[in-house]
């Protein structure tokens, strides 16, 4: 896929692997998340979308962020310029490989989570 520009993704699955190759689930079993495209900004949002959490389990995963961003059809770099944490406002870089026209992988690089092995599958959804 050359653009982005134009369409939308959900979150469908989220991955995380450990240096010993155990996998788990950052943002649970059911994660829900957008990812809107238009032609120059983007907005993603994402959390753990269980109704309740285990007791005992850390607060729930949320994030959000939106800023300009460039892809070359590989690499997505958003520069965000707001996010629901302070310390999320860098660039955002990920890798991205499509399964399918309709299902990408986004592998972060730095940025949230960027380099520990997390890896978020997204279907398009418009």
């Amino acid at each position: 896929m050359e653009s982005l520009a134009g369409t939308t993704w959900r979150v469908v699955e989220a991955r995380a692997f450990n240096g010993a190759g155990q996998e788990s689930q950052p943002l649970g079993p059911h994660p829900i998340g957008l990812v809107i495209f238009e032609v120059e900004r983007m907005l993603v949002a994402v959390t753990d979308g269980r109704a309740s959490l285990p007791p005992n389990s850390p607060a729930r995963f949320f994030l959000a962020y939106t800023g300009t961003y460039r892809f070359d059809g590989a690499e997505l770099v958003t520069r965000a310029d707001d996010a629901s944490r302070p310390e999320l406002v860098v660039d955002q870089i990920r890798h991205i490989r499509f399964e399918s026209p309709t299902r990408m992988v986004a592998i972060p690089v730095s940025g949230v989570a960027g380099g520990n092995g997390i890896e978020v599958v997204w279907e398009r959804i418009a």
